[in-house]
């Protein structure tokens, strides 16, 4: 994943105000990529028109319904691709380049309300503009496949926390919103075998791991079912604790059902 800025402000309009504007957000330079309403929050996704290896650019933004008047938006803007190191400013000019947008002209000298502001590469595991203190669950795990950006499977840590979930190692990171997920499903090698949804974004690598039945039976894995902006897909993780594996994994579970509403 390329450079990416973050930034949360709460906005002096209602949640549909700040919707109907972002629609017709700079059609010229951006496509809208993916648009998920719901009463209470929504997502709106943008990516530029013309991508160039070094220099596309997605805007992500989200908006969450504080009351009937106020919205809290939080705005990532990120490089799609990890050639150009230097984000030459570009990710804060698109943040603030939203925010005057869903300004109108008689507010636009009010001082906003700062929710959280994390701008700059992240150094710690922190999604969404969101603080540590929303971790309600962390397991080591592995990635196997699902996220478009992550060409091979890793190590790493998954985090669940009152946005959504973080997945992260020493470098790479990706998080996948609650507002985003469809299901969650605890799963083993002959489950995903049997599928073949899951079967074709699994690295098959991963999956000969498993040589015995025992082994292929054993629930160690989770499906997270996401919509992104290519349609709804699935990401994969196997938990790699040795102690209570499927017991960790149902509680994680139920904790993202829980987080989802379901």
């Amino acid at each position: 994943m390329g450079k990416h800025s973050e930034e949360t402000q709460v906005i002096k309009r209602s949640k549909e105000q700040c919707e109907d504007r972002l629609l017709a957000f700079d059609t010229s330079k951006y496509d809208l990529k993916n648009h998920i309403a719901d009463k209470e929050e929504s997502l709106v996704v943008f990516q530029t028109k013309i991508v160039f290896a070094a220099n596309g650019q997605r805007i992500t933004v989200k908006l969450k319904k504080v009351d009937d008047l106020r919205t809290e938006v939080t705005v990532r803007s990120e490089l799609i691709s990890n050639i150009q190191t230097n984000d030459r400013g570009v990710n804060k000019k698109n943040i603030n380049a939203i925010y005057r947008y869903l300004y109108d002209e008689k507010g636009a000298d009010q001082k906003p309300e700062i929710i959280g502001n994390k701008q700059g590469i992240k150094k710690k595991f922190v999604p969404w503009g969101k603080n540590t203190s929303t971790v309600k669950m962390s397991i080591m795990a592995s990635y196997l496949g699902g996220y478009k950006e992550f060409k091979k499977s890793i190590k790493g840590t998954l985090e669940i926390q009152e946005a959504g979930i973080d997945f992260a190692v020493m470098g790479p990171k990706f998080s996948i919103p609650f507002l985003e997920m469809r299901s969650a499903t605890i799963a083993s090698t002959f489950d995903i075998e049997n599928n073949q949804a899951w079967q074709m974004i699994c690295f098959k690598d991963e999956l000969k791991k498993d040589k015995t039945d025992y082994e292929k039976a054993k629930k160690n894995k989770l499906v997270v079912d996401y919509q992104n902006e290519s349609g709804q897909t699935a990401c994969i993780f196997r938990a790699d604790t040795s102690f209570e594996v499927e017991k960790s994994l149902l509680k994680a579970q139920t904790l993202i059902q829980e987080l989802m509403g379901n």
